[in-house]
This record gives C-alpha cells, structure tokens and sequence, in this order.
C-alpha cells in the first residue's frame, strides 16, 4: 500500500514538474529594420532596448508583479520578402536574466560593408505582426498577458510579395487571439504617425502608443514603454504606473549592470 502511494505521488510531482510555470506577460519586441532605417538608426533601436532591461526600474518592475517573472523575445521584421530574426525566448526575472536577455539582442546587425544584410525592402507591418502572434501561439508557456511592441518610422507599406498577410488581417487575428498590440512610433520622417498607429495598429486591453520624435529619441521611448509592459500590474489604458510615479520609476534613463553573482 505504501509503495503505490508514493508511487502515485512520484507520478504526480513528475506530472507537475513538466507543467510551465504561469508568467505575468509573454511579449515579442518587434523592431523595424525595413529599407528606410539605415545602420545608426537600427542600432539605436538595438542600444534603447538593451539600455532599458539594464535599468533597475524595468528590473523592478518585473520582479514586483504577481509572479515576478517574464517571458521576453525580439522580433526584427522588415518587407515579407525578407527573413524575420527573432531571438530566443528570454525568461525576465532571476539575476543575470536581463543581463543574457541584452547580450543576446546586441548581436543584431543590419545591412554594412562586411555585414550581412538584415532587413530591407518596405515596412510590412501585418507580416511582421503574423510572426510575432505564431511566435506567441507556439511558446506553451502560460501567461497572464500576451503582448506585442511594434516600433516603426512610418505606416504599412504594399508588401513585395503577392498574398502577404497586411496589417488589417494581422490586427483582427490578434484580437481574435486576446493579443494586446502597442506601437512605439518613431516620427522622424513623419509627424503624427502615432496618431496612424493608434487608429490602425493598437488593439487590446490597456493598449497604447508611445511617441519618439526621432530615433535620437528612442532610447527614452523604449524605457518608458518596456516599464509601462512589463510591469505585472493589472493592464488598463492608463498603464500600471502613472504621471510623477512613473517619472520616479524612470529616473534619468541610464542603465545600470546587475550585480555579479557569488
């Protein structure tokens, strides 16, 4: 009797072991490396984003949601006539996670004399959109919330390739999925874009549109956007943090390494 009691307890702690472990928010990072973002504005992007899983507050913020974790990938998307590179998920949370999570995201590189080319062609939103919800679909982590941060310097453009998903049928997939889409807009060639995004982009709870006048100006968007995403809180239209909490969470912008394990 004894030994088929711990028997069924083994089989029950094994059962339970293989079950993922729910996360508070399972997002894709989507950046734009379509033909109109030249080698220092893609690496802008690229720096923002490492900056921003360097700062205590976006550390804080994750680790003070219910369950204290994140599951984190990037996509990089362009034109459906180019590959995608996305990352490998990147649990957010533990020490040294944020700081692998950056590593990993500094390897990216777009098109230069001696590089690979990464990106080109026109900006196809909806296709880059698809990926990223499949990338979703196909972690079988649970969690709380699935988002995406799609960042771009301009509006949809006609995909090279004929039948390519648009951003029309992406958007409607995603809120048939519970997907919140938020847009970062960067308006260096176009002034207003947010207000593009905001009618033809976002979707979903607590979803938004945060604004960079220029490229230059990422770096402070991103920051500010990540914490507002990533943080566990409950996602309403006026984010987790607001006005003069969110500025104190912030800081000045500058990131800082974790502290070494030992």
């Amino acid at each position: 009797m004894r030994a088929a009691l711990a028997l069924i307890c083994l089989l029950f702690a094994q059962i339970t072991a293989a079950q993922p472990v729910e996360v508070d928010v399972k997002i894709v990072i989507s950046v734009d490396a379509s033909g109109s973002v030249d080698p220092s504005e893609f690496r802008l992007q690229i720096d923002g984003i490492t900056n921003a899983l360097r700062t205590p507050a976006v550390q804080r913020a994750v680790r003070a949601g219910p369950r204290g974790r994140v599951l984190a990938a990037v996509l990089i998307w362009s034109d459906a006539a180019y590959p995608k590179y996305p990352t490998a998920w990147f649990e957010l949370g533990p020490d040294g996670t944020f700081e692998a999570f950056a590593t990993e995201i500094e390897k990216f590189k777009i098109s230069a004399p001696g590089v690979p080319a990464i990106g080109g062609g026109g900006t196809n939103i909806g296709d880059g959109l698809v990926y990223a919800i499949n990338m979703l679909k196909e972690n079988p982590v649970p969690a709380s919330r699935l988002v995406i941060d799609v960042s771009g310097d301009g509006p949809e453009s006609r995909p090279w390739v004929k039948g390519a998903v648009e951003l029309p049928q992406a958007r409607a997939l995603a809120i048939a999925k519970g997907i919140t889409v938020n847009g970062l807009a960067i308006e260096t060639d176009i002034a207003g874009l947010h207000l593009w995004y905001e009618a033809n982009l976002i979707t979903g709870t607590g979803s938004f549109v945060e604004k960079a006048v220029d490229f230059q100006d990422y770096r402070r968007a991103i920051l500010k956007k990540l914490l507002r995403e990533l943080s566990g809180q409950p996602f309403t239209r006026n984010g987790p943090l607001r006005g003069q909490q969110m500025g104190q969470q912030i800081g000045d912008g500058r990131a800082h390494q974790e502290p070494a394990k030992g």
